[in-house]
């Protein structure tokens, strides 16, 4: 499985070196950033990979930034053309974990997106919430 993580101005490249700080460099992780060029242009960069994995009959999970901006919009346009293409939107640091490290685990790309969600949901808390979780534990425990 690949992956693909795209967003505006230096996004990708972001996420992508916070992977590689934890995890070292990953293959089949391709960081393609949006930074107003020539939409041709970016658009063909992204399918360049997708067509190697449809040929290879590997599934590819783009990781967007918004819903509705430009890199999500190429991206849903391209998940359209090809049947192996999986859009996710809203990608956080836990979410770009979590699929590197998890994406063999999961034949069912689609359960895979779910699981990302979940995750990257998760991965949402305030401070003050956490230490008001932790005190009641102790209360309670």
């Amino acid at each position: 499985m690949k992956l693909i993580v795209t967003g505006h101005g230096k996004f990708a490249s972001g996420l992508a070196n916070v992977i590689e700080v934890i995890a070292g460099k990953q293959d089949e992780l391709f960081a393609i950033e949006f930074v107003g060029q020539d939409l041709e242009k970016y658009t063909q960069e992204m399918e360049k990979i997708i067509k190697v994995a449809f040929e290879e009959k590997k599934s590819v999970i783009i990781l967007t930034d918004l819903i509705s901006g430009t890199p999500f919009r190429i991206s849903s346009f391209l998940s359209e053309k090809y049947p192996n293409v999986y859009v996710v939107a809203g990608t956080n640091v836990p979410m770009l974990i979590e699929a590197v490290f998890k994406r063999r685990d999961f034949k069912d790309p689609e359960e895979l997106v779910r699981h990302l969600i979940a995750v990257g949901k998760n991965g949402i808390e305030s401070l003050d919430n956490l230490l008001r979780q932790k005190s009641n534990a102790k209360v309670v425990g």
